[in-house]
């Protein structure tokens, strides 16, 4: 789950204008008292790390424009892969079943996006765990860095 993600699940819980309380559950981080969640977060981040992986390697194979339905007959994980380069800046869609590859110097790399993922998990992570304000994390993760400098809401379980 990323931040942005959270924010959104948890932001419906006020719209009506009146105070909401939200409870997040966090797993053990070590596996101690349920190794199956340690094991089920390595296991998502080492399939992503593989997908990322063949993407790459079948963005070589796949022809240069293309339908994505022929690709994703001829090629296993084709829409996947096709998924994972648009995701990078390497797709320009044609219409929504044809695209064509370029690889400007605009555009990133997948091990950069992979990356970039594992930095939003990271942050995710860290949200989790900080012992200052929420609402001061959440200003600095978003880029309003000068809001956040001594920020306090008075109201997140880190202030009250």
């Amino acid at each position: 789950l990323l931040l942005s993600e959270y924010i959104q699940e948890v932001g419906r819980g006020g719209r009506d204008g009146k105070p909401a309380d939200a409870l997040t559950l966090v797993s053990e981080p070590t596996g101690w008292f349920n190794p199956e969640d340690k094991q089920r977060q390595e296991f998502f981040a080492h399939q992503m790390r593989s997908q990322y992986q063949q993407a790459q390697q079948l963005a070589k194979q796949l022809p240069a424009q293309g339908e994505v339905a022929k690709v994703a007959k001829e090629f296993p994980n084709g829409a996947i892969a096709l998924a994972l380069l648009d995701s990078a800046g390497q797709l320009e869609w044609i219409d929504p079943f044809h695209y064509r590859q370029h690889r400007s110097k605009k555009s990133s790399s997948l091990a950069q996006v992979s990356t970039i993922q594992q930095q939003a998990q990271s942050q995710m992570n860290q949200y989790l765990k900080t012992r200052q304000c929420r609402w001061q994390f959440l200003l600095k993760a978003f880029g309003f860095t000068q809001e956040a400098v001594g920020f306090k809401c008075d109201r997140c379980d880190n202030c009250s």
